[in-house]
């Protein structure tokens, strides 16, 4: 993967390229290893989400998103600071750690089983990760400590965007890169819908810079045959799809919280975006 991948949301094609890809190999490998090696740390946290985070639908396009993020910034060759904002717990970070020289790898989660997890997965591992037990909204970092923040797939679930934002802002060094993915439900019968991400975007490009080529049209992008959805990965392997109890299930849960049953499996889509802090003017 030698080209840069593209903000927005991915298409078909491009997401084919990327699990086809020798970077998408070499992560499963690790992905692979690092699941070995910890599954009895990992056992009370894979109950609560999944066994295996890089073989999910959005997962396979956005960990190299960002993993194509943070080697452009490496590529100087200076040390880096890199904070992964609502974590979990993944082989993530640690492929990054491993990956990248000179990379000061910090993560931060609210869940407080996460700090006994960190513990025990940085004992099996050559390059440790720092943990930080916080919310979002009041993150325990110093202004300027990070040159890059990321942050997968957690906007979308939380509910004070323009404070989580203000605070990636402040932790962030000037220059310093966001990368941000959030899933779009197509149909709004889950997190979050697309009325809710155009609000979402717009508060991130209002704060921060952003290349000239980002596309801010969701509605033309989500809308187009070829973008890729839940209903792209589950012809391409119904296992990538989170929703593995009775369809019924979840649709009764989607017609008590939004009103509506939904099509099956939801139709939902990724957008992924990389911004700038902008430095102060001389």
């Amino acid at each position: 993967m030698n080209k840069r991948l593209n903000d927005g949301v991915p298409s078909i094609e491009d997401y084919n390229k990327v699990i086809a890809s020798n970077t998408f190999k070499d992560m499963e490998v690790f992905s692979d290893q690092f699941i070995l090696d910890n599954k009895p740390a990992l056992g009370k946290y894979i109950k609560r989400w999944v066994g295996d985070p890089l073989h999910q639908w959005s997962r396979q396009w956005e960990y190299p998103y960002v993993n194509d993020r943070v080697q452009q910034l490496a590529s100087s060759g200076l040390p880096i600071s890199v904070l992964d904002a609502g974590s979990g717990i993944t082989f993530f970070p640690y492929f990054l750690n491993a990956k990248v020289d000179n990379l000061n790898m910090h993560c931060c989660d609210y869940d407080p089983i996460l700090i006994d997890i960190y513990k025990k997965t940085n004992v099996n591992q050559k390059n440790k990760v720092n943990f930080s037990k916080c919310d979002l909204k009041k993150l325990p970092y110093d202004t300027d400590s990070f040159d890059i923040v990321y942050c997968i797939s957690v906007l979308e679930h939380t509910d004070d965007y323009e404070t989580i934002i203000e605070e990636f802002y402040r932790v962030l060094r000037p220059g310093g890169m966001l990368v941000v993915t959030f899933d779009i439900s197509l149909d709004g019968t889950r997190d979050i819908d697309l009325d809710k991400s155009k609000i979402l975007l717009n508060l991130l490009t209002k704060r921060f810079d952003k290349d000239n080529d980002i596309a801010l049209d969701l509605s033309a992008q989500t809308s187009s045959p070829e973008v890729f959805t839940t209903l792209s990965a589950n012809e391409l392997n119904p296992d990538l799809l989170p929703w593995k109890a009775p369809s019924f299930l979840y649709r009764t849960k989607s017609f008590i919280t939004k009103g509506t049953f939904g099509s099956w499996p939801p139709p939902m889509t990724i957008y992924c975006v990389s911004l700038t802090k902008s430095k102060p003017s001389t």
